[in-house]
């Protein structure tokens, strides 16, 4: 959970931690940047569920599948293409062919599509950290191994502030309602949906049990 660990899965995965495949590019530089720019856009999306209908009208279910295609798209075409870097098509393939494939509401694919500028675009490859938020914790790192990468992603902070997003800090108090009707309504499961009887455990007794085991797991 988490831009971070998203962000470390998606770097410890193939095929980014292939060296042959990592290093492959013809222009370093500019793949390496808009790499990390997507890798970040797909945490980024992910992540937005956490703010229920704030982030996301539907809840889609965006997978590791889309972040593959994607980057070997990225890849191939800039490999194969001549001269300056087809944005726009990469823009066109990756919002509304890979991610888009998924999404079904309106405002929700002119939210990916728009989103996705922000991370493919000449800037980040042109400018010098290109920031990713207006606090400027978050920015496109210069050219390096995949090591400085991963060193740079484990810097990021647990929990992410809404302006990442493009939300209003006041969103934070929405996500935390929806986690915590989340977490209600999956202890709510563990309560018997049999009337009657005299067996089996207090349903108190029982939910007071969960509560307990949660909070040792976060301490």
């Amino acid at each position: 959970k988490g831009l971070r660990s998203n962000l470390l899965r998606s770097y410890s995965s193939d095929p980014i931690n292939n060296p042959a495949f990592f290093n492959g590019c013809t222009k370093p530089a500019e793949w390496k940047k808009l790499l990390f720019g997507l890798c970040f856009f797909h945490s980024l999306i992910q992540e937005r569920r956490s703010f229920g209908p704030l982030g996301w009208n539907i809840p889609y279910e965006f997978n590791d599948t889309d972040l593959r295609i994607s980057i070997r798209q990225l890849q191939m075409f800039i490999n194969e293409g001549q001269g300056e870097i087809p944005i726009e098509a990469l823009n066109y393939l990756t919002s509304e062919c890979n991610y888009g494939g998924r999404v079904t509401d309106d405002r929700d694919r002119r939210c990916l599509t728009y989103t996705l500028r922000d991370f493919f675009c000449e800037a980040i490859y042109v400018e010098n950290e290109y920031k990713f938020s207006p606090s400027g914790i978050y920015y496109a790192p210069e050219e390096g191994p995949i090591e400085t990468y991963i060193e740079y992603i484990r810097t990021f902070p647990q929990a992410q502030a809404p302006e990442v997003f493009g939300l209003h800090e006041n969103a934070d108090i929405t996500r935390e309602e929806f986690e915590t009707t989340r977490l209600l309504d999956a202890t709510a499961l563990t309560l018997p949906r049999e009337g009657g009887g005299s067996g089996g455990e207090d349903p108190k007794v029982v939910v007071l049990g969960v509560a307990i085991q949660m909070d040792e797991a976060l301490q």
